[in-house]
């Protein structure tokens, strides 16, 4: 497992599968998780978490996903000392994405998110049409 911070209190990486994962997670400080896995365990329901599955298929997301994303993060960031996880399999390309919408709706420009994604691991990539489709949340959401 690995983490990746963008901000003092968010995170994207790969997937929990351990006692082991746990146990560093909470050094970490972590508290919330959203998990993008198409599997779960019992183990990431030691936090408070939303489960969003879906597979790495580079297609746009529903309004929807974006949604409950957005109430999840917004609950957990009312506590000051909240540091939120956003997970997926590998920690590239779906969760890297979901963090990449966190920051823009934090109103980070699009080149600045982008930025600090690649600066916390440069592999990691927003997926265009996972982009996309967060840009159109944002202009139907202000």
């Amino acid at each position: 497992m690995k983490v990746f911070w963008v901000t003092k209190r968010l995170a994207f990486g790969s997937a929990v599968k351990t006692q082991g994962h746990i146990e560093k997670l909470r050094s970490l400080g972590i508290t919330h998780i959203i998990n993008l896995r198409w599997s779960t365990n019992a183990r990431v329901r030691q936090f408070p978490h939303i489960w969003l599955r879906f597979h790495d298929d580079e297609k746009p997301r529903p309004s929807w996903f974006y949604g409950r994303a957005l109430n999840f993060y917004r609950k957990a960031m009312k506590h000051p000392q909240a540091k939120l996880l956003v997970m997926c399999h590998h920690g590239r390309s779906r969760s890297a994405s979901l963090a990449y919408f966190f920051l823009r709706i934090s109103e980070t420009s699009p080149a600045r998110a982008d930025h600090r994604i690649k600066k916390a691991r440069l592999s990691a990539r927003a997926v265009p049409a996972y982009r996309e489709s967060c840009e159109r949340y944002l202009r139907r959401i202000k």
